[in-house]
């Protein structure tokens, strides 16, 4: 487990996207297509079984327009469990909602296919709720928003994390 010091001559939201390239590690697969087939490859590959405690990110092939700027991310997470035991049963509904089917036939008809960049939590907070909110922040502070299919905001507010 990596260690977490606060200071000043660390991570921010100056580096947040090359600090992501650095620590994240992309899920294999892509979902190209808004069928349960695609969402099944990337939830169920051998990378999303073994890691748990951990942040991940979905990000698109292109950069979308922001009310600050562009971004290829569309949604930061967490969870406890491997992002497997979390996501895999949910393949279908992600697939097959009416909503769902709009949102991502959106994103991939416009910015491309959908990868999952997973990391482990410790490396940017002591919690996975901590971790998550630090990298919405960064985010935020970045775009003025979050990323378009995130629905949760953050009480986190940490401007810097020095990372061991």
């Amino acid at each position: 487990m990596m260690r977490v010091l606060w200071t000043r001559e660390s991570e921010d939201k100056n580096n947040f996207y090359e600090v992501i390239e650095k620590y994240f590690t992309k899920l294999s697969g892509r979902i190209e297509q808004v069928r349960k087939e695609d969402f099944e490859s990337v939830f169920g590959c051998e990378l999303a079984t073994r890691n748990k405690n951990i942040v991940y990110i979905w990000k698109c092939e292109k950069k979308i327009p922001r009310l600050n700027g562009f971004s290829d991310i569309l949604y930061i997470g967490q969870t406890k469990q491997s992002f497997k035991n979390r996501y895999l049963k949910y393949a279908k509904h992600e697939a097959s909602t009416k909503a769902n089917k709009l949102k991502y036939q959106t994103i991939i008809d416009n910015y491309g296919a959908i990868s999952i960049y997973v990391c482990d939590f410790s490396i940017f907070c002591d919690t996975l709720l901590k971790s998550e909110g630090q990298l919405l922040w960064w985010y935020f502070q970045n775009h003025c928003e979050y990323p378009p299919i995130n629905y949760t905001q953050t009480t986190v507010r940490n401007d810097i994390v020095k990372i061991l």
